[in-house]
């Protein structure tokens, strides 16, 4: 019974803590006219660059047809283009437009400071704490 209440805990914790950084996050993406998910997916191709879908995908721990609907609306915005691998046809980049660029990397880096601001309220040891907490939590979930 300890095991399943437990079990229960760490959801409830998830969720709360996903509840608090979608509400704080949410002004933001709002004044861009994008949803949550867009805006997670701008700022990591704003971050990292040119990517391959299943590679976005795997970053944001999304299925590649969700990832690959969310580019769609994108795409019709003007903020996301795709290009096809000369390569391998197959294959589909995915980076934020030069004007995407230019109106947004303000707002970006207000989000990454409130992140900043609200990490910072702990001490060293506490973020150490979250991160060795947060990498098991990911290894327990990963193992088959």
């Amino acid at each position: 019974m300890e095991e399943m209440n437990n079990s229960i805990r760490v959801i409830r914790i998830l969720k709360n803590v996903m509840e608090t950084v979608k509400h704080n996050v949410h002004q933001h993406f709002k004044e861009m006219n994008v949803t949550g998910p867009q805006g997670m997916l701008m700022g990591t191709l704003a971050h990292f660059g040119e990517m391959k879908v299943s590679d976005l995908s795997e970053k944001l721990g999304l299925s590649n047809s969700t990832v690959s609907g969310i580019i769609d609306r994108l795409e019709n915005q003007g903020l996301v283009e795709r290009t096809r691998s000369t390569e391998d046809r197959r294959v589909v980049y995915v980076k934020v437009t030069d004007a995407f660029v230019k109106n947004s990397q303000e707002r970006f880096q207000k989000m990454e400071k409130l992140f900043e601001t609200m990490m910072s309220k702990a001490t060293p040891e506490e973020l150490d704490e979250i991160l060795q907490g947060l990498d098991t939590l990911q290894r327990v979930l990963n193992k088959k």
